[in-house]
């Protein structure tokens, strides 16, 4: 009941810190590079916010972490903050801070080219419609004077792009990544190793060198440490917590609200032109996001018909109980089945299932070559039998969801505090899709 409350409480106060907190960072760093150069400023935010991280992963501990899964965090930090976020922060030089978060909202556009160009899998028409929406608002919104004025704009809108591709690239590749199963302990290694390069391009390029304390106005010293313990530690915490308590589609909707916070910040505070052209933009590239990230009845009847799930012939019977399908997509070989069982209290089967569809259900669809779920239970007196299957295209894709060593289930934060028993090696079938 405690617990209940807390989250009660809690849940919404980490949506807000994930809309409206990471939507004024843009501005707070438009305000700190105005004292200190961007790549250093990034740099030692990122780094700082590291050591804090890590500090706290040791004082709580944590299991151990490999050597492969450290070179993989310090990998897509680089990726995520020292390419994707530094370089919208280098470009606010040059372009308005609620441009950049304009721009960085079609992010999930890249994401579903780059799964559709990499993994093959096509979208839907709703995605289909929100590229297209998505392209027309960019050009739009570079289709304006101050976008095509000058050199540097275009050099900074270009950096932009590479920024949200390099992001992109990273999103798809997280999912079938070995990290450090510390979360305090991830996000500090990818602070520090994408912190770490920009504050060394920052030295070999000269640009430290023109840093001067004396610059530093009291504005851009309280930007920086609001983004080191705001936008960095407290928001990513709030982030993290809410993929376990919430559901991935819901936390998504910060694409939706990150770039009008920014806007609206930017134009206050920091008289920044909103012309008519951008509105239509805005509202073009959001509501292309909101296609690609959300599931759309009208647009589902379009969709081709899947082939059935092939659970009756796997199980010979369907139990009695809560059932969470998404069926299995058609294939031209066989697929491969992984069937893992596990038993709840019959008093927490509410709880776990809602947690067990945030986290594993949400995981295996969001990993490259998952073909479809299947989740259910049956409560026989003070006990739930629940079993999960996942569908996969082959064994690589299983390994993206599992790890090397797939035949081990993957456990999610906080599910082995419900658990009674649970299989210790997965099964793994084949079966015709």
């Amino acid at each position: 009941m405690k617990q209940l409350m807390k989250d009660t409480w809690l849940v919404p106060i980490c949506f807000g810190l994930i809309y409206f907190v990471w939507g004024s960072t843009y501005l707070a760093n438009w305000y700190a590079i105005q004292d200190i150069p961007p790549l250093l400023m990034s740099g030692s935010r990122f780094t700082m916010a590291g050591i804090v991280l890590l500090l706290l992963s040791k004082l709580f501990g944590g299991n151990k972490t490999t050597a492969i899964q450290l070179k993989n965090a310090a990998t897509l930090g680089i990726m995520f903050l020292a390419i994707g976020t530094g370089g919208m922060v280098w470009a606010e030089q040059y372009i308005s801070s609620g441009m950049v978060a304009l721009m960085a909202a079609i992010q999930p556009l890249f994401i579903l080219l780059l799964m559709w160009q990499l993994y093959g899998k096509k979208p839907n028409l709703a995605g289909v419609l929100g590229t297209l929406l998505g392209m027309a608002g960019m050009v739009f919104l570079v289709g304006q004077d101050q976008f095509i004025g000058g050199e540097k704009t275009m050099l900074g809108l270009g950096i932009i792009l590479i920024s949200i591709l390099s992001w992109g690239i990273a999103s798809v590749r997280l999912s079938k990544t070995d990290m450090p199963s510390n979360k305090l302990e991830s996000a500090a290694v990818q602070m520090l190793a994408g912190g770490g390069l920009l504050l060394l391009v920052s030295v070999l390029t000269g640009e430290a060198s023109h840093f001067q304390w004396a610059n530093v106005t009291e504005r851009g010293g309280w930007s920086w440490i609001y983004l080191v313990i705001f936008g960095s530690i407290v928001s990513f915490s709030a982030f993290n917590y809410l993929l376990v308590k919430s559901t991935p589609d819901k936390v998504a909707t910060a694409n939706y609200i990150n770039p009008v916070v920014a806007l609206f910040l930017g134009a206050v505070l920091n008289d920044e032109l909103i012309t008519g052209q951008s509105y239509i933009a805005a509202v073009l590239m959001l509501t292309g996001v909101v296609f690609i990230k959300t599931k759309i009845p009208f647009f589902e009847r379009f969709n081709f018909p899947k082939q059935p799930n092939p659970t009756p012939d796997l199980m010979g019977f369907m139990p009695v109980g809560a059932v969470k399908v998404v069926d299995i997509q058609p294939v031209a070989k066989p697929a491969i089945a992984r069937i893992w069982h596990g038993d709840t209290p019959a008093g927490m089967t509410d709880e776990y299932v809602n947690l067990a569809k945030s986290n594993c259900v949400a995981n295996c669809t969001a990993t490259p070559g998952n073909l479809g779920v299947t989740f259910f239970h049956k409560t026989e007196g003070d006990v739930t039998h629940h079993t999960f299957i996942s569908y996969w295209k082959d064994f690589d894709a299983v390994k993206r969801f599992a790890g090397e060593d797939f035949q081990k289930p993957r456990l999610f934060a906080g599910e082995e505090k419900f658990l009674l028993q649970s299989d210790a090696e997965v099964e793994h079938r084949e079966v015709v899709a």
